[in-house]
């Protein structure tokens, strides 16, 4: 706390982001080797299905995301306003609160998304012979690791909220490193493993988030939190307060999450040799995407901290240094993944063994994004730190807006109504993420959000 509060806002920062940094940036390479282990199944037919299955399954278990969202927002805000104002017990219920919560929301959204799998590939215009892959990838996780992760996530919250960036590094790369591993041996039923293709995928990331959940676990506990895994009792109050500021980041997760179904949907109203296609490109190009984004994710983490625990000691002024040094630092590294992504677009899609028709989408993907990484750079880092400070209303107006209100009509009209295809429909991403980008920063400005009290 000491390191986050007092001393050099530009070292705190680094304290702060260069674990999760590191850490997404394996998640990001994960994703990458996942997209290119589907790709290389056993033929193209599979792996375009596979691949197209991979990235709606992805969107529908997204949708716990939102709960997840949610729960981070109210715990992060709760837990580092009170280690920097120095109320120890406070912080340490607010932990334990949103454990119990986390377990309870692992089992309302894992069973119904277990037995809803193949009806939202349905809805998401997938192919049928899609359709049963994305819905035993879907059932495979929510049915075993729904809770397991809800844990996980949040424990990994309270660790950072604290302060401790390297707990959740460590958890991370674990995670990933088992996951990689277990998609090897169970996709392509290496040694006594059963060949199970997309599906070992499923399994892999299912027991990758056990372990996961283990490991911070124990790292929690002994932690300066760790009496939060002691007396497990609901108290409604505390559960109150994490809600009210956690509701519109589950709303915004949501928005956000519903918007890819959508625009998956959009993508399924090309000419049927287009759809899975671009579907597939869609589903690659994203893996690639994450390579910019995930050191986003990073900075943002950073800053929910830096400004709460600011905040809670009364600093708000330093709180919002903070939260600009991360913003720009964030900003320069999207920016030059954004040029890589301009210059050598054909070379990153390449391992992923596209089609000849899938691999050109993946291409103008790319490009098309490349331009937007800054403003995606702002937009992340900013909501991060309004996160810590418990402003979470205004963002997900912003999100609502610059998906639902311009995103997708414009996709629409781009790739359909003008014929352009899924060129039209990156360039509708591309151009709202930077509307985004600029809403938040005017905000972030302009907003009030230092005065403002949970």
């Amino acid at each position: 706390t000491a390191l986050i509060t007092d001393g050099s806002i530009w070292r705190a920062v680094w304290f702060l982001a260069w674990p999760s940094a590191i850490n997404n940036i394996t998640g990001a390479a994960y994703g990458f080797i996942n997209a290119a282990f589907l790709g290389h199944l056993a033929n193209q037919g599979e792996a375009t299905n596979s691949l197209a299955a991979a990235g709606i399954a992805g969107n529908s278990i997204h949708l716990q995301f939102a709960f997840v969202m949610g729960l981070s927002a109210g715990t992060a805000a709760l837990v580092s306003q009170s280690m920097g104002a120095g109320k120890h017990d406070d912080a340490e219920q607010a932990a334990r609160q949103s454990l119990i919560v986390a377990v309870l929301a692992g089992i309302i959204t894992g069973v119904p998304l277990a037995l809803l799998g193949g009806p939202i590939a349905v809805l998401a215009k997938a192919a049928p012979d899609v359709v049963p892959l994305a819905a035993a990838y879907t059932a495979i996780i929510a049915w075993t690791s729904s809770i397991p992760w809800f844990i996980y996530m949040l424990s990994l919250v309270i660790l950072r909220s604290q302060g401790d960036a390297l707990s959740p590094f460590y958890t991370g790369v674990a995670m990933i490193s088992l996951n990689i591993v277990f998609d090897w041996l169970l996709m392509f039923g290496v040694g006594p493993f059963p060949r199970l293709g997309i599906s070992g995928a499923a399994w892999a990331t299912a027991i990758s988030r056990i372990a996961a959940m283990v490991m911070a676990l124990y790292f929690l506990r002994r932690s300066s939190l760790g009496g939060a895994l002691t007396k497990l009792r609901l108290d409604f109050s505390w559960i109150r307060r994490a809600l009210v500021i956690g509701w519109p980041a589950s709303i915004q997760s949501l928005i956000m999450t519903a918007a890819g179904f959508a625009f998956i949907r959009i993508l399924g109203l090309l000419p049927a040799a287009e759809k899975t296609a671009a579907q597939a490109a869609y589903t690659v190009a994203m893996r690639i995407e994450a390579i910019s984004f995930m050191p986003g994710v990073a900075y943002s983490t950073a800053a929910t901290p830096l400004v709460g625990q600011n905040l809670g000691a009364g600093k708000p002024d330093r709180a919002a240094r903070s939260a600009w040094v991360a913003a720009g630092q964030a900003v320069a590294v999207m920016a030059f993944v954004g040029a890589l992504f301009l210059m050598i677009p054909r070379t990153l899609a390449a391992p992923f063994n596209p089609e000849p028709m899938v691999l050109p989408m993946i291409v103008s993907y790319l490009v098309i994004n490349s331009f937007s990484q800054p403003f995606l750079a702002l937009n992340m880092v900013l909501r991060g730190a309004l996160q810590g400070a418990g402003d979470t209303l205004v963002p997900m107006l912003i999100i609502l807006g610059s998906l639902w209100v311009v995103r997708i009509p414009l996709q629409w009209f781009l790739a359909i109504h003008l014929k352009m295809g899924a060129p039209g429909a990156w360039w509708a991403m591309s151009i709202t993420a930077s509307l985004a980008g600029i809403l938040m920063v005017f905000w972030f400005k302009f907003g009030g959000w230092q005065e403002k009290r949970i």
